[in-house]
């Protein structure tokens, strides 16, 4: 996918180039880390910058992302949810995708108040993102919040790896702070920090 011109400040791009010459920003984005560097102002330019690509070619898998990470970045849940649907559907090999579907379906809910069919589908897309990259924190993190705010605390078996064991393989690893504060605001559960002390919190 051709860009012609930096999506945060209009300067011209070469159709090979993956980030601005003169601004630096990133024409396109794969993570909240990134895209939480940006005020409410930059991440509209990229909502526009996505929504035009993805009109352009409704499949691109970048676009897609792109779009589907700024709808969640706002809070606008059912949205990204469709684009991560659609990531998924053309691109299955996405990890990304399936981490930030399982985000946006949650909605900012206390787990343990999710119906069951809603944990099952999140905790398979989730073992589905740590298989495809189980060097990426959040994903491991995210399904010990599931399976210990859901299943521990409503006194439900727990497949293994359970919460502890997952935990327990985080201890010390590395994680983007703005990563670690959208899980923060998407996701509720009892007594956070047992979630976060282990990691190492990067700026």
């Amino acid at each position: 996918m051709e860009i012609s011109e930096c999506p945060q400040c209009g300067a011209a791009a070469a159709p090979s180039d993956r980030k601005c010459g003169y601004c630096k920003a990133e024409f396109f984005i794969t993570s909240l880390a990134y895209l939480g560097s940006f005020d409410s102002g930059g991440v509209g330019k990229y909502l526009k910058h996505y929504k035009e690509l993805t009109r352009n070619d409704p499949q691109s898998t970048e676009g897609l992302l792109g779009l589907g990470l700024c709808y969640l970045q706002m809070g606008t849940y059912p949205l990204a949810q469709k684009c991560f649907e659609e990531v998924i559907e053309a691109s299955p090999d996405v990890s990304q995708a399936y981490y930030y579907y399982s985000l946006a379906s949650i909605r900012g809910r206390r787990l343990m108040t999710l119906s069951l069919k809603e944990v099952r589908q999140i905790e398979t897309y989730l073992n589905m993102a740590t298989q495809l990259d189980g060097e990426i924190p959040q994903y491991k993190l995210l399904l010990a919040m599931l399976k210990r705010d859901y299943y521990e605390t409503n006194g439900m078996k727990v497949s293994e790896p359970n919460a502890a064991k997952l935990l327990l393989e985080l201890q010390g690893q590395q994680i983007q702070k703005s990563e670690l504060d959208h899980l923060k605001t998407a996701v509720k559960v009892g007594k956070e920090e047992q979630y976060y002390d282990m990691l190492t919190i990067l700026q």
